[in-house]
């Protein structure tokens, strides 16, 4: 039922953002490999470009939610997800593209508030509550960093969190 759906997913959400849980060292190729390899399990494309090894302290479970969010976006949304990792200085990013339609500039920080969807009418295929953007902005700065969304010149968006090494 939705109405349910939209409850646990609230709950969730202000559980997930009133508590960070323990942090241990994690290496992001890795864990965008294996989220990837899930989702080309059902039949999405999904690619990890290899990189560096950058591993930070985090909360596994919600950095896996953050980037898992980010990955089914891009795929439903934009057909596909590329994924890159790196440094830069003291921070990591992960950089996700998809060949979507991109995000009009003036909805770019709406997307992040819970509840808020470009699309209202969308059917239940695409649909979603909206919460996903904002469960990952929350995790992003509950680790001490952000993400951002950029319209990629040609087509596509790039979502690009950025994470304390």
């Amino acid at each position: 039922d939705q109405m349910e759906e939209m409850i646990s997913a609230a709950l969730t959400f202000v559980r997930d953002a009133s508590r960070p849980g323990e942090r241990t060292p994690l290496e992001l190729s890795s864990l965008l490999e294996s989220l990837c390899d899930e989702m080309a399990e059902t039949g999405a494309s999904t690619e990890v470009e290899s990189g560096e090894k950058v591993v930070l302290e985090g909360d596994p479970m919600a950095l896996r939610r953050l980037f898992s969010n980010l990955l089914e976006n891009a795929v439903k949304f934009g057909g596909r997800a590329r994924t890159r990792v790196f440094r830069d200085g003291a921070n990591a990013f992960v950089e996700i593209e998809d060949d979507g339609p991109g995000i009009p500039p003036s909805d770019r920080e709406k997307v992040f508030e819970p509840f808020y969807r470009r699309e209202p009418s969308r059917s239940r295929q695409t649909g979603g509550i909206g919460l996903g953007l904002a469960v990952v902005r929350s995790i992003a700065r509950g680790h001490g960093g952000d993400v951002d969304l950029i319209n990629r010149v040609g087509g596509g968006l790039t979502a690009r969190v950025q994470l304390p090494l």
